[in-house]
């Protein structure tokens, strides 16, 4: 129930930039699966030029909407609405994430019975139903980083020691995690704010990684819970690169390493990914060739292109 509450129970965060049909339809599920919760809505807009504003306020009047002239970036435009909500728990929603029915009564009730968890994400899949790895994960490591790039998290499934940064297997049951997607998290807003928000330094990507480990380090737990579920749209603009790391991701990603682990682990971890990509290039470019699938030769460029970008010192952390 959207209204004029003054303490809601629930704050919903959503960051658009330039995909006011997407915005709308994210918004639209959200109003369904909320029922009876009191809530609000809170969009926050990085300087769109597709009439997103107009679109929002003409099919929801009660959503409270912040406009920013430009894109400031997906973590300050977070934390621009974490400081005007006033619910006990905030929700932090992509506009390409769309809640399934149920969902936002399972992650309450989740963190209502767990005291000591501040943060809870659905089960996330695509479009076509396919479960996405990177609901949740395990924390950074050179150890968990070797086990993602060089496949050993593929050819030892469900062992500790071969874990990598994501989930190994699509689990059925609620569990502590290290990490979980911020494309749908909910949290609880006194713990959030007590460790500070969003990183404005990380302008994209890892925003949910190093928010966990902070809350964990805060004395917090991170579940995860599959009982609930939400589509996400991660991946399927261009079929074949979900596997593809994006330069801002892999910036972002070292970035954060050298923070926690120092930039001697750093250099360590270039060797790991030089490695890694350069196997999955080739591997990619191979089973083009046999398969002549172009989705397979477009991964092969997009690995090809991740690797030229960190031997060409692209990734230089500042």
């Amino acid at each position: 129930m959207i209204g004029a509450d003054p303490c809601p129970v629930l704050s919903v965060v959503i960051v658009s930039w330039n995909t006011a049909a997407i915005t709308e339809r994210c918004v639209r599920a959200l109003q369904t699966d909320l029922g009876d919760t009191s809530a609000e809505i809170i969009v926050v807009d990085n300087g769109s030029t597709d009439g997103s504003a107009e679109v929002l306020r003409t099919s929801f009047p009660d959503l409270k909407l912040i406009l920013n002239a430009s894109n400031e970036g997906f973590t300050r435009a977070t934390n621009a609405g974490i400081a005007v909500a006033k619910g006990r728990y905030i929700l932090q929603l992509n506009s390409d994430a769309f809640v399934k029915p149920g969902c936002i009564a399972r992650l309450i009730a989740e963190l209502d019975e767990r005291s000591r968890a501040a943060a809870v994400a659905p089960r996330l899949v695509y479009g076509d139903g396919r479960w996405q790895r990177w609901t949740a994960g395990n924390a950074p490591s050179l150890r968990t980083a070797a086990n993602h790039y060089l496949f050993l998290e593929r050819l030892s499934p469900g062992r500790r020691a071969f874990a990598g940064l994501y989930l190994g297997a699509d689990v059925r049951d609620a569990r502590r995690v290290d990490w979980v997607s911020s494309a749908c998290m909910l949290m609880r807003a006194d713990a959030l704010r007590a460790v500070g928000g969003l990183d404005e330094r990380l302008f994209l990507y890892m925003d949910d990684v190093d928010l966990c480990q902070r809350l964990r380090d805060a004395g917090w737990e991170i579940w995860y819970c599959p009982e609930a579920e939400a589509t996400h749209l991660m991946g399927q603009v261009v079929r074949g690169q979900s596997s593809a790391a994006p330069a801002a991701a892999l910036r972002s990603f070292d970035r954060y390493f050298a923070e926690r682990h120092g930039r001697g682990a750093v250099l360590a971890l270039r060797a790991i990914q030089i490695v890694g990509f350069g196997c999955r290039a080739a591997s990619y470019r191979l089973g083009a060739l046999v398969l002549r699938r172009p989705s397979l030769a477009q991964g092969a460029r997009s690995h090809f292109a991740s690797l030229v970008l960190i031997l060409r010192g692209g990734l230089n952390i500042r």
